[in-house]
């Protein structure tokens, strides 16, 4: 059995270990056909370096690695020299960033039996290209091609001194385009695009192109085909048979979408999961940054939205390093995805949610932590899971309450969403299905939880009684077509308390 590819993100160690490959090289060949510049975006741990490592493996000539790929009957494998620079392996922290640069090209030209007379990043680079053009068109792979920005974006100064350096870098490569074969560049977000590539005005963003959509990650088709043994024993640990496992692994790793309709599994989690046999934040885990959430808070975004929101194409892709908006940075960096998308008279329009089960759950822990201030255990989620478990409304309230109780009095606001919106993200929390504003013939539902054995509808209200509220369920209908047994719970906030001071509930279909 071949070993699994947990971390491996060089081609050719990937191939010669036996690690198991899913082919992707069908997609790969219209960008081989139609030698251009490209940029293209994905999130961390989706593949990026491990695709431009296949690329560098075409144009070196490595045919006998693409054995038994697609590739391997459809290229003919034209030698040409390639300059790769990856930033994430770049010290710019302890040195500086032309410095860091100025060494990897150096490294490259020594790689091919050259020396570089030139000792700024600019003109270096300029030399290496012409150099290395003798024998072959030049091909440029550079990954993650903003990290000294997105890593300074706190720190203006450093940034700003950095965006000086990557700008002269790049500006060589429009100017060198008849030495050139192939550009291809990329990287998470796209908030430093626009600054960097001024002069680079020929480069074509490729990330929502449904020619390039599957690129990375994998589809269903894929993990089944590739990956079924590894399915079978992770099955058989877990006690599930194929199709309930396949549901569940869909659930909390699939659904990432760059075109609104194919569906991917997030690679790293995937992997992981299939090694460890057990459901967990695999990929959120990687590294969360902490200034998003804090620029959610400061964008007095709802939350509530992020299961469904819409942007439109420039928003989307968003590029100003200087104002960030924050939901077009969710997508980018992944804690959003692509749920539909449509051509409207002013553009297209897309549908942004969280892809899955994993995101979701995770990202609302560091909503909670973020929006009261207050450390939020993840051993507190699987308290409030075991009381809705139990249906015991006193202990859960209480919980609940005793969270809220720690938000401090000048970040409340006093608005009937706040309550809501808190309330719904300590539910995604605890994993159950959660979903807030559901529309009715009648009416909408504040909230609405699925359980492994209730559906559970919250009516939450401001002012009044939990009769009230209660009230509103029953003529409203909202249990109408839930599969029962439904829990109706109607619930009073108060804003002055920063509390839920009053509750009532009834079940319906025992």
């Amino acid at each position: 059995m071949n070993t699994l590819p947990i971390g491996i993100q060089d081609f050719p160690t990937l191939r010669e270990r036996g690690h198991v490959y899913v082919d992707k090289t069908h997609l790969i060949k219209p960008l081989l056909e139609n030698a251009g510049y490209y940029f293209f975006s994905r999130p961390r741990r989706f593949g990026k370096s491990l695709l431009l490592s296949t690329l560098k493996a075409i144009f070196d000539g490595r045919k006998d690695l693409f054995a038994g790929l697609w590739l391997e009957h459809n290229h003919d494998f034209a030698v040409h020299p390639v300059v790769r620079v990856d930033f994430s392996r770049l010290d710019f922290s302890a040195r500086s960033l032309e410095v860091s640069l100025l060494h990897s090209l150096q490294q490259t030209a020594s790689e091919y039996g050259l020396t570089l007379e030139q000792d700024t990043v600019r003109s270096a680079f300029e030399e290496l290209i012409y150099k290395l053009s003798k024998t072959a068109k030049v091909v440029v792979l550079i990954d993650e091609y903003d990290k000294p920005i997105t890593d300074y974006l706190l720190e203006p100064e450093k940034r700003k001194a950095h965006q000086a350096v990557l700008r002269s870098f790049y500006g060589v490569l429009k100017p060198m385009n008849a030495y050139l074969e192939l550009v291809f560049l990329t990287g998470v977000s796209k908030i430093g695009k626009l600054s960097l590539f001024s002069d680079l005005n020929n480069l074509e963003d490729i990330s929502l192109n449904a020619d390039f959509a599957l690129l990375c990650g994998y589809t269903k088709q894929e993990i089944e085909m590739a990956f079924p043994t590894y399915l079978e024993a992770v099955g058989q640990h877990l006690k599930f048979d194929s199709v309930e496992l396949m549901q569940r692994i869909t659930h909390w790793y699939n659904g990432y979408s760059w075109d609104g309709q194919n569906r991917l599994y997030c690679p790293f989690s995937f992997l992981l999961f299939l090694k460890q046999k057990v459901f967990k934040s695999f990929w959120y885990e990687t590294g969360t940054p902490t200034f998003l959430v804090d620029l959610i808070r400061a964008a007095q975004l709802n939350p509530l939205e992020f299961e469904a929101i819409e942007l439109l194409d420039s928003e989307i892709r968003a590029t100003n390093v200087d104002r960030i908006n924050p939901v077009s940075l969710m997508f980018q960096t992944g804690y959003l995805t692509i749920l539909s998308q449509s051509n409207e008279a002013f553009g297209v329009a897309y549908t942004l949610g969280y892809p899955n089960q994993e995101v979701r759950q995770a990202f609302s822990n560091d909503l909670i932590l973020e929006y009261t201030q207050k450390m939020y255990p993840d051993s507190f989620s699987l308290k409030l899971y075991r009381l809705l478990e139990k249906l015991d409304w006193d202990g859960f309230f209480a919980a609940v309450n005793q969270v809220l109780s720690s938000i401090p009095y000048e970040i409340f606001r006093r608005e009937e969403a706040y309550p809501h919106s808190l309330l719904h993200i300590m539910l995604l929390a605890t994993g159950f299905r959660t979903q807030s504003q559901v529309q009715t013939s009648l009416g909408r539902i504040d909230i609405l939880l699925e359980t492994a054995t209730h559906r559970i509808i919250f009516e939450i209200k401001t002012s009044g009684t939990p009769e009230e509220a209660m009230r509103q369920i029953e003529l409203n209908q909202y249990a109408a077509g839930l599969e029962l047994p439904v829990v109706q719970v109607g619930v009073v906030f108060s804003l002055e308390q920063k509390a839920f001071v009053a509750w009532l509930t009834g079940v319906k279909g025992l």
